[in-house]
């Protein structure tokens, strides 16, 4: 694109368009596929608002440029500032991406959907722009990202076993505490909880734990059971 251009054609942004709802949808659809907060459509209106912020932004600058050329004399008063709009949307996509992250008893999750979202804000603006190969290039590298470096993380760096844990609890103390207590235990043998099913009425809490491969199964019953408040321990 010629950075200097006075003209924007129709077609120009239909295509502008059309490749933020392309990209922006793509990405939504891998993160729809995992059964993320933040989906297809969320995607698809995070690039598709970006891009038309860059379109206004560009038609801004056409406006500026045409005014500076027919009054030459007004040109030095006439300023403005291009990149501010862009900055306050990649702000804002930051508080919409908060908003999917989700925290629980030791757990964090989101953040991966919240970088997503944040991302594809960027190439949105890149789109409106009219800076193709980079958005398109971009766009590549967030789905490569997400799809085939989720399975290098899980083989070389996220080096653990994912089990399926029933602890069931002593009454001694309120069931809040007891789990309260488990928390701590699973935290300090660095273990951490991927999801949690209360069953109040049972006085047992059902985990889906994300256990280091050193630890042996045998030491992890072990180490749980010796606690009071703990009453029985099943793998499955």
């Amino acid at each position: 694109m010629d950075n200097f251009t006075l003209y924007i054609s129709l077609q120009e942004v239909i295509l502008r368009i059309t490749m933020a709802i392309i990209i922006g949808g793509a990405i939504g659809y891998e993160r729809a596929q995992n059964n993320r907060p933040a989906g297809f459509r969320t995607h698809i209106l995070v690039c598709l608002g970006a891009a038309i912020v860059s379109l206004v932004q560009d038609n801004l600058r056409i406006s500026v440029l045409t005014y500076a050329l027919a009054n030459p004399i007004m040109a030095k008063a006439v300023k403005t500032d291009l990149g501010r709009i862009g900055a306050k949307v990649v702000s804002g996509i930051g508080f919409l991406g908060a908003g999917t992250i989700m925290r629980g008893k030791g757990v964090i999750e989101g953040l991966t959907t919240a970088a997503s979202i944040w991302v594809t804000g960027c190439i949105g603006l890149g789109i409106g722009w009219g800076f193709y190969y980079l958005s398109v290039m971009g766009g590549l590298a967030a789905l490569i990202t997400l799809g085939t470096f989720k399975i290098v993380e899980r083989s070389l760096i996220d080096n653990r076993m994912i089990s399926k844990v029933s602890i069931e609890f002593n009454p001694e103390k309120t069931y809040e505490e007891n789990i309260y207590e488990t928390y701590k235990i699973l935290k300090d043998m660095k273990i951490k909880v991927k999801t949690m099913k209360k069953k109040e009425e049972e006085k047992s809490v059902l985990y889906t734990l994300n256990i280091p491969k050193e630890l042996q199964t045998f030491d992890l019953i072990s180490s749980i059971s010796s606690y009071n408040h703990v009453k029985k321990v099943q793998i499955y």
